[in-house]
């Protein structure tokens, strides 16, 4: 009898070992063209394009994309920072 119910929790815990393992398994989605227009700042109008599997995850990179580009490298005030990110959070899709 001992024997049957550790047979039985050992299928159990193999079932729900490969049941969970397949949860984890993540499909990739198809990457598509974006591409991203910002507002005019300090002269210039910045555009970025890229490839994502979303919209969400393209934009993050975009916006990412044009506080970098605007900094430069450089050490900036709030203030400037500020107003490059009303900029970058406000793209328009090309």
């Amino acid at each position: 009898m001992k024997a049957l119910i550790a047979t039985v929790l050992i299928l159990l815990g193999l079932l729900f070992t490969s049941a969970q393992a397949m949860a984890w398994v993540a499909t990739p989605t198809e990457e598509k063209p974006y591409a991203f227009k910002f507002n005019k700042f300090e002269g210039e109008n910045y555009q970025y394009e890229t490839k994502a599997g979303d919209q969400e995850t393209a934009f993050r990179r975009a916006a990412d994309a044009c506080f970098n580009h605007y900094k430069q490298g450089r050490h900036i005030s709030m203030d400037y920072g500020q107003d490059i990110i009303d900029v970058c959070v406000n793209p328009k899709t090309i």
